[in-house]
C-alpha cells in the first residue's frame, strides 16, 4: 500500500508541475514562463524576501516556544509549514503593495483567477477531509490541514491583489 500511495503522490506533483508550467506561460501577456519585473520591482522583492524571510523565523521561534509549553503539540511535523506560510504570506503581501509582486508581463486577471481555482481546489480537499475526519487523528492534525493553509494563502493572495486593484483604480 506504501509503494502505491507514494506513486500516486509523485505522479501527483509531477502531473501538478505539468499543469503550473503550462498555466503560468499561459498568464503572461508575452506567453513566455518568465516574468519579467523593472529595476524598482526587484528592489521591493527583495525587500519583501527579506520581510518574509524574518517573519518566517519569528515563528518558528514562537513554534519552538510554543513546543517547549506543550501548547503546539497538536501541530505535529506541520507546525513547520504553517511557519513557512506565514513568511511567504508576508512577503506576497508587501510585494503586492508595493506593486513588485505582479511582473510586467502578467495577465493580472487571468493570474486572479487561476489563483482563485487553486484555492477552491484546496478548500474542497478540506471539506472532504474535515467529513471525512481526517482532520484530526490522536489530537494532531493531519494531511488536510495542509490543504486549508494552502486554500488560505491563495484566497488571501487574490484579496491583496483584488485590493491593491481597487485602490489603484480609486488612486487614478
Amino acid at each position: 500500500m506504501d509503494y502505491r500511495l507514494g506513486f500516486i503522490f509523485g505522479f501527483a506533483i509531477l502531473l501538478a508541475l505539468g499543469i503550473g508550467a503550462i498555466a503560468s506561460s499561459n498568464y503572461n501577456k508575452d506567453k513566455k514562463i518568465k516574468t519579467k519585473y523593472d529595476e524598482r520591482q526587484k528592489i521591493a522583492r527583495g525587500k519583501s524576501f527579506t520581510y518574509g524571510f524574518y517573519a518566517m523565523m519569528i515563528a518558528n521561534l514562537l513554534l519552538m516556544f510554543a513546543h517547549l509549553f506543550g501548547l503546539a503539540d497538536f501541530l505535529g511535523s506541520y507546525g513547520y509549514f504553517t511557519a513557512i506560510i506565514v513568511g511567504i504570506l508576508v512577503e506576497m503581501t508587501y510585494a503586492i503593495f508595493k506593486d513588485a509582486y505582479i511582473g510586467l508581463n502578467t495577465n493580472t486577471r487571468k493570474y486572479m483567477i487561476f489563483m482563485a481555482c487553486i484555492s477552491g481546489i484546496n478548500i474542497l480537499s478540506t471539506v472532504i477531509g474535515i467529513a471525512n475526519g481526517e482532520m484530526i487523528k490522536d489530537g494532531v492534525l493531519q494531511t488536510p490541514y495542509l490543504n486549508l493553509l494552502c486554500s488560505i494563502l491563495f484566497a488571501v493572495l487574490v484579496a491583496d491583489l483584488g485590493i491593491k486593484h481597487l485602490l489603484d483604480k480609486k488612486e487614478k
